[in-house]
């Protein structure tokens, strides 16, 4: 299917839900990648190449007055190569937290032209927005700009993406996910990326990343208000690390956490709520550590809970690759209901 018929496709879905009951199964894996964060998140895209289908590098940001900035190493001629050469959409991710460039319709105007006129000079497959903790305000403009630019990528046969903050009800649960009306941002984008991780957070004292009952009642609000065949929900392949059991807690990884553990004999048990890892040790002439981490084990208790509560989702986005379990990757392809029907690249 090339891009424009499937975004004809998706279009006509989008006012006949009836018609979408009965479209062909598609579950779909996408991944951001974060080069300055995320260092050995390429070389983890790559070998999971047969289970990644779509790729969304964060490398664009929103000036104030609309123009686009590229950060984080953009528009990388060979990684974009490999990508595409491996089967991968390529939709990268423009990022911004409380950004003023869609207060007003010039700004807007301009922003939508250039994110426009950059996924046509790159021949990427559609773009996805990541803007994050905005104030409550920023809910009319914000839809505005979704429906905008949904209109200026999908005339040249591109997708919309649009991540949002998870939530449970309208407006929302605090600011940010109020900023983000999604009965009107789904009914214009092509899918939503669900940021379902960080219920406990960096500043929080220690507690479950991404609980899996909270999840399924994330995804069962999205249910209301869009076919879940357009939503993927977020899934962690990262950890967290509390010193003396206290905020802030640092952001690490499945293979920094492991030689501790060998290294020690630490006993490692699991969240009820998560099935995260969970470690609490005191290293001899060091600090106590408190970790909470995801592994294969995680990935497969939140998949199963989510396929049996919800088992028409289109998919899930991760984040943190580079250095998670190498064996998560193997759940993620055992357990995933059906082929991505998003991922091809038109002739």
């Amino acid at each position: 299917m090339t891009r424009l018929l499937l975004c004809v496709t998706l279009a006509l879905l989008a006012v006949a839900p009836v018609a979408a009951q009965d479209a062909e199964p598609s579950f779909c894996v996408s991944a951001w990648f974060r080069s300055s964060e995320q260092p050995e998140g390429y070389d983890s895209l790559m070998s999971a190449a047969d289970v990644v289908d779509i790729v969304h590098p964060m490398w664009y940001a929103p000036a104030d007055d609309g123009h686009v900035l590229a950060v984080n190493d953009s528009e990388d001629a060979a990684r974009l190569a490999a990508w595409r050469e491996a089967g991968m959409l390529v939709i990268p991710s423009v990022f911004s937290t409380i950004s003023l460039a869609i207060d007003t319709p010039e700004a807007r105007a301009v922003h939508v032209a250039e994110l426009a006129a950059i996924a046509e000079r790159m021949d990427y497959d559609g773009l996805d927005l990541d803007y994050e903790e905005f104030q409550a305000r920023a809910r009319e403009p914000f839809a505005a700009f979704v429906e905008e630019l949904a209109v200026a990528l999908h005339a040249n046969g591109r997708l919309l993406s649009v991540t949002v903050q998870a939530k449970t009800r309208e407006p929302g649960n605090d600011p940010g996910s109020a900023s983000q009306d999604w009965p009107r941002i789904t009914a214009a984008a092509d899918y939503i990326n669900i940021m379902t991780y960080d219920y406990t957070g960096r500043n929080s004292d220690p507690g479950p990343i991404s609980p899996a009952g909270w999840v399924v009642d994330v995804l069962s609000y999205a249910e209301s208000v869009t076919d879940l065949s357009d939503v993927h929900f977020g899934m962690p392949f990262y950890a967290y690390s509390w010193q003396r059991g206290t905020p802030p807690a640092r952001t690490t990884t499945w293979a920094s956490i492991q030689p501790w553990i060998e290294t020690f004999n630490v006993e490692v048990t699991r969240l009820p709520e998560s099935g995260e890892g969970f470690i609490d040790y005191k290293p001899p002439g060091l600090p106590r550590q408190v970790v909470v981490f995801n592994d294969a084990e995680s990935v497969r208790a939140r998949m199963e809970a989510v396929l049996a509560a919800h088992p028409g989702v289109g998919g899930v986005s991760i984040w943190g690759v580079g250095g998670e379990d190498p064996a998560v990757w193997d759940v993620l392809s055992e357990l995933r209901p059906a082929a991505c029907n998003t991922a091809s690249r038109s002739s």
